[in-house]
């Protein structure tokens, strides 16, 4: 009976930790601002033209300046004027930004 309890008492606190630990786990955030740079395609859900800039590029008086996407496991861009990528992107809904590129 006695190695039982330990046995049940070993599983227990095994759960509580894997449980815990599931709560504390870091998770990076793949959203990233691009900016429709290029406006041959104006639609804001169309990826051609967007590109990446660290620092606040948009303007007032306009339509369309930036959107937020969704990168999946395509790296961070760390360039500016980097496109957005080519697959395993997703535009964040509600996320355009009205106004244009400067």
């Amino acid at each position: 009976m006695n190695n039982i309890k330990k046995a049940v008492l070993a599983v227990l606190i095994a759960g509580m930790a894997f449980g815990f630990s599931a709560f504390t786990t870091i998770k990076s955030s793949s959203i990233v601002v691009y900016y429709k740079a290029d406006m041959m395609n104006p639609l804001p859900t169309d990826p051609s033209g967007y590109r990446y800039y660290s620092g606040d590029r948009c303007e007032p008086l306009g339509n369309l300046c930036s959107a937020q996407w969704q990168i999946g496991s395509n790296p961070i861009p760390t360039t500016d004027g980097t496109p957005l990528p080519a697959s395993g992107r997703t535009l964040v809904t509600g996320s355009i930004i009205a106004g244009h590129f400067e």
